[in-house]
């Protein structure tokens, strides 16, 4: 399980970055947009321990931002511009920057993730 943010990046982190949209909180992506995304990505839906680490990680070094109340994830300018958006996942994890020492991973609300997903597999939105 991908939970500690100082055990490093993981491939999951650059799936997560690239399927990540939008650069401002108003133009930003939906956590089923997030979800769509990298399914169409990698062709597999990211588990929520695995999205919440990998947000946590990406929040911590700079790279995005997000507001869990008003359901938007975005790049920054730092993420928008990282060279982890070329090449393979692996190339993509030798991108990143290094990792700052960071807080615990963030949380999202119980049943806001999986309604995320059962809400893209039903093709809703």
């Amino acid at each position: 399980m991908e939970t500690a943010l100082d055990e490093g990046w993981t491939l999951s982190d650059v799936w997560i970055l690239r399927a990540i949209g939008g650069v401002s909180s108003d133009r930003g992506s939906s956590l089923r947009q997030v979800i769509a995304a990298a399914d169409y990505l990698n062709h597999a839906i990211p588990r929520e321990d695995e999205f919440v680490a990998a947000v946590s990680r990406l929040a911590a070094a700079g790279l995005v931002e997000f507001d869990v109340a008003a359901d938007r994830y975005w790049r920054t300018a730092a993420g928008q511009s990282s060279a982890a958006h070329r090449g393979t996942f692996a190339a993509g994890q030798a991108a990143l920057p290094d990792l700052p020492s960071a807080s615990p991973p963030q949380a999202l609300p119980a049943g806001v993730f999986s309604s995320a997903v059962a809400s893209y597999l039903r093709g809703s939105t």
